[in-house]
């Protein structure tokens, strides 16, 4: 059975606009962007503080809560452990006469002259003499291993370095008299100009016409 409409309300029906599939995707999309403005402006307006610390607690570490033995065992200047004192000098029959120090891989060569009076290159590690290890590599001596017992060997300083420019000076030139204003400097010589010659005039007679 079909409904029937009076014409007011045909006439209103004709009025409004027809749905079609284009304008329904228009409608979805303009209520997906109403609601995200509606969630937007409800995280600006709604305070932090009544619904919870939003940042979190850290505890705050004193220094009555930090052990002492933190302390103890911290070393600010980076020293070695087994470091206690001055090491002893060797009183081995050898010489130190160059280093070649590598801060960056921890190994160098030095040239040390055995016993024996011969100069040679031994790295870190290098045996010298028989129970006698090269083991470190500073710039003015070096650390040795003999027997188990760590000493050093500082560079040999005996002989003092040649000194530079120690030959004979040349003689200097003799130097020019000087001239001050109480004495007069001596005039340049002058040379006189050449005798003028004499010269004689001589007048012809006229030259008569015919």
């Amino acid at each position: 059975m079909r409904m029937k409409l009076d014409r007011r309300t045909g006439r209103l029906l004709r009025r409004l606009p027809r749905v079609t599939v284009y304008s329904g995707l228009e409608i979805a999309l303009l209520s997906l962007v109403a609601i995200q403005c509606a969630r937007l402006v409800w995280a600006i307006v709604t305070p932090v503080g009544p619904v919870g610390e939003w940042r979190a607690s850290l505890p705050v570490q004193t220094a009555q809560t930090i052990p002492p033995s933190a302390f103890a065992a911290f070393d600010p200047f980076f020293r070695l452990n087994g470091d206690t004192g001055p090491m002893q000098v060797t009183s081995l029959n050898i010489k130190l006469f160059g280093v070649r120090e590598d801060r960056a891989s921890g190994r160098g060569s030095a040239i040390i002259s055995t016993p024996d009076g011969q100069q040679q290159s031994f790295a870190v590690g290098d045996e010298i003499v028989p129970g006698v290890t090269l083991t470190g590599v500073s710039f003015d001596s070096v650390t040795i291993s003999r027997g188990g017992a760590t000493e050093q060997l500082f560079l040999d300083q005996s002989q003092p370095a040649p000194v530079a420019g120690s030959g004979t000076p040349q003689p200097s030139a003799a130097p020019s008299p000087a001239y001050t204003s109480s004495t007069t400097p001596p005039l340049p010589a002058v040379t006189p100009p050449p005798a003028a010659q004499p010269v004689t005039i001589v007048s012809a007679p006229p030259r008569k016409t015919p």
